[in-house]
């Protein structure tokens, strides 16, 4: 009962025995139609336990290396190459953004850091940016940051912090380019350091050949979300939410996303109809050449789970080996992690979020946490890192020395928490925590 997609579900890949409870949820996701095409990787320990990619609709194309969009999951990517510039003393968090970018000179007290923590009063524009200025050309000639150099910032009245979706990593791309002494913007470095030095497959500004594998993006249409929410979850609802709960999903997605000076996503894009409905505005934009080929750094990477894995695992390690070579150094590390702040986040309802100088989120559970909190949180404490809008999940476990990415197709853009992939992250710790626990009752028993 409920299983839709039961006929046409396809999944290759493998997956460790002990973790076959992780499978079994992935499995479900696209028979009951809550999933499209997606890819899920997991290192634990240095070891790729789970390397699985399926397709509800029966595409046989689709696999571990496909690309796709992973929209705020370009944060984590991005974050740790600034933290590897750092570590070689090109950029300092603590540094007034100014010092690199001439056009800030009106906003003296903004930092690096601040940008990262989404704490520097510039997370909305009054004006909406034009998708040829993200292109390369545009990028060396700094069109970009001279136009956000120039707006006023906004401060929310109850917390310095409101989470950046696009602007923090337009801000960064500049202070990048500037910094390195080749000038380069920061997709090119992502190239160079990350995909041609380790062949993690992640990608700021598609090539043609990486176009030509990228998956196009899919969403549900407001209607059908709303007929979907009124089915049960027993009956195979492709929507998790009953009706009343996605109804006040639905009012607080378009106050945030699509009101005026609340824009985000494709509402901030000239050309975007602002009050579209997101089922459809997402994908026509987002599969657009412009954004696969432009460089948002806080939303265009495109990649695959085994890349976001790969990363996530040597973050794990904290710059140790993995697979025989040191992504990130121990240094780097140290800064991407150092000095979390905790704070109430407007653009999240003042649920709290703890962001570290280098742009990572702390997640940990508090006793005083709210409902709200609860949601975002929920079977990810102890984990690091960050999550795109509609799915997708780059985070590391360090004390189990977990590496969890999930990448998929289907946006399902009314769930900011990335439901799917949470539950997935939660089974994951759950079988690591099991493991551990047997192999430390083995090792004491031993005479």
């Amino acid at each position: 009962m409920g299983n839709k997609y039961s006929s046409t579900t396809i999944i290759g890949g493998s997956c460790d025995e002990e973790y076959e409870s992780v499978k079994q949820m992935f499995v479900k996701n696209f028979k009951t139609g809550k999933e499209r095409d997606a890819q899920l990787c997991v290192y634990v320990e240095g070891k790729k336990v789970i390397d699985l990619w399926g397709s509800a609709e029966g595409d046989e194309t689709y696999n571990g290396d496909s690309l796709q969009c992973v929209f705020s999951s370009s944060k984590v990517i991005t974050a740790i190459a600034v933290a590897s510039l750092a570590d070689q003393g090109l950029i300092k968090y603590g540094d007034p953004v100014a010092n690199y970018i001439p056009e800030f000179a009106s906003k003296p007290a903004v930092r690096v850091e601040d940008v990262l923590r989404h704490e520097s009063g510039l997370a909305n524009l009054h004006f909406p940016v034009d998708p040829e200025h993200t292109l390369k050309d545009h990028l060396h000639k700094g069109t970009l940051a001279s136009l956000i150099g120039g707006n006023k910032q906004i401060f929310p009245e109850e917390t310095p912090r409101q989470y950046h979706n696009l602007t923090g990593g337009w801000i960064i791309n500049e202070v990048v380019r500037r910094a390195i002494p080749d000038n380069v913007t920061l997709g090119a470095y992502i190239r160079r350091e990350f995909y041609e030095k380790h062949g993690v497959d992640v990608h700021l500004g598609l090539t043609k050949d990486e176009i030509a594998r990228t998956y196009p993006l899919k969403a549900m249409t407001v209607p059908k979300a709303i007929m979907e929410s009124l089915i049960p979850n027993a009956f195979g609802a492709e929507v998790e939410h009953n009706v009343f709960v996605f109804g006040k999903i639905l009012k607080s997605f378009k106050k945030k996303f699509m009101e005026y000076e609340k824009q985000g996503f494709a509402p901030m894009f000239k050309g975007n109809k602002q009050d579209g409905d997101p089922g459809e505005q997402i994908p026509l934009f987002f599969n657009s050449s412009v954004w696969r080929e432009g460089e948002s750094p806080a939303g265009s990477v495109h990649a695959s789970a085994r890349a976001l894995a790969k990363l996530a695992a040597a973050m794990s390690l904290e710059g140790k080996q993995l697979e025989g070579e040191a992504i990130i150094t121990p240094g780097a590390w140290q800064l991407l992690h150092a000095n979390p702040v905790c704070r109430p986040d407007a653009q999240f309802n003042m649920a709290r979020t703890e962001f570290t100088q280098g742009g990572v989120n702390m997640y940990k559970d508090y006793e005083d946490d709210t409902m709200k909190e609860r949601l975002l949180k929920s079977g990810r404490d102890g984990y690091i890192g960050w999550k795109g809008m509609g799915g997708s999940v780059v985070q590391w476990h360090p004390s189990l020395q977990i590496g969890f990415g999930y990448a998929c197709t289907f946006l399902t853009w009314w769930d900011m928490v990335n439901t799917k992939a949470r539950k997935l992250q939660k089974e994951v710790k759950a079988c690591a925590e099991k493991i551990k626990t047997v192999k430390t009752d083995v090792n004491n028993n031993q005479p």
